[in-house]
């Protein structure tokens, strides 16, 4: 039968985008992704001026599990209201759970010719995504890309985060810095000469409230030191946790960390809802607009979830800092 008969029947008959992507699968083309999650998915998409009207822009889609992840934000005036990553419902199903990582990151720690998986390589299974492009008229955010991790057993250290879970790194660095954290012999497998580097103090005045200066024990390879707010008493993960990620004495991303027990109880959660405060510096060294709250949702009429910054606030930066300073 002529193909573009068949199509053309198809297309009248069919008549939706949801089966006119199946339709294209079938023909050997790739399927569109599936439409935006979270709040983003109710939000006109951003044009060529944003106006005063809420708008939301979309990077481009990658598969997970048996379903697809992708980067949002949300701008209303111009204005940033969240940036995150919409796991479809299905992503989170079928995910790796024999091996530990990925193996894109590990070294032969033991010197025996062979990589232990669980103990010689790092960053679980990992996905690399760019963020969507900042619309014409509206405030550019300070964030570079995004680097999402699901960990099927968990990682260092012991008896805090040796649970099925997941990273959403937020990295106000570019690729390049984090290509250039090797891994080696040393802490969480950083190479050992740039342990110095990674454990640099971060300064005062751009130390999150809570969190520790430097962490070099907890510094990784093919990441940075993390900085840790939770107190050693209070156990292995159960819920979210926020992370900072440091090296060289900067800020270099912004980790939302959370269990997938947790993501997967907001699809049966009143409101599917919960967010939480995030503690800020006294400043931020390069202005831009800044989040204060992160948030783990379901969103039922999309049957998706997302981890997202949200309640953004404009910081002047290091020069802001010195003027109140004086």
């Amino acid at each position: 039968m002529n193909r573009s008969r068949t199509r053309s029947t198809a297309f009248a008959a069919l008549g939706s985008a949801a089966l006119l992507a199946a339709l294209l699968s079938a023909f050997g083309q790739p399927a569109a992704p599936p439409p935006p999650s979270g709040s983003a998915a109710r939000t006109p998409a951003c044009g060529t001026h944003t106006g005063g009207a809420a708008c939301a822009a979309y990077g481009r889609a990658a598969k997970l599990g048996g379903g697809t992840i992708r980067t949002y934000s949300e701008y209303r005036g111009g204005i940033p209201r969240a940036l995150g990553i919409a796991l479809t419902a299905a992503a989170v199903t079928g995910l790796p759970t024999a091996a530990a990582t990925d193996g894109k990151h590990c070294y032969d720690a033991d010197g025996d010719g062979h990589l232990d998986g669980g103990h010689e390589c790092v960053g679980g299974h990992s996905i690399e995504l760019a963020l969507p492009a900042t619309p014409a008229a509206a405030a550019a955010l300070p964030f570079q890309w995004a680097l999402f991790n699901w960990n099927p057993h968990g990682h260092n250290p012991h008896g805090r985060y040796d649970v099925a879970h997941f990273d959403v790194h937020f990295y106000l660095a570019p690729r390049k810095v984090r290509e250039a954290i090797r891994t080696g012999g040393c802490a969480l497998l950083i190479a050992c000469d740039q342990l110095a580097e990674a454990g640099r103090p971060v300064p005062a005045a751009y130390l999150p409230a809570g969190y520790p200066a430097s962490s070099p024990q907890t510094a990784e390879g093919a990441m940075g030191a993390h900085l840790d707010s939770r107190p050693p008493s209070t156990g292995t993960l159960s819920g979210q946790t926020f992370i900072y990620g440091a090296y060289g004495g900067d800020l270099i991303f912004m980790e939302p960390m959370l269990t997938r027990d947790f993501l997967q109880r907001h699809r049966t959660a009143p409101g599917h809802r919960t967010c939480e405060a995030i503690p800020q510096p006294a400043a931020w060294r390069i202005p831009g607009w800044y989040p204060t709250q992160y948030c783990t949702a379901y969103r039922p009429d999309e049957g998706d979830y997302t981890v997202s910054l949200t309640e953004f606030v404009h910081s002047g930066g290091a020069r802001r800092l010195a003027t109140e300073v004086r």
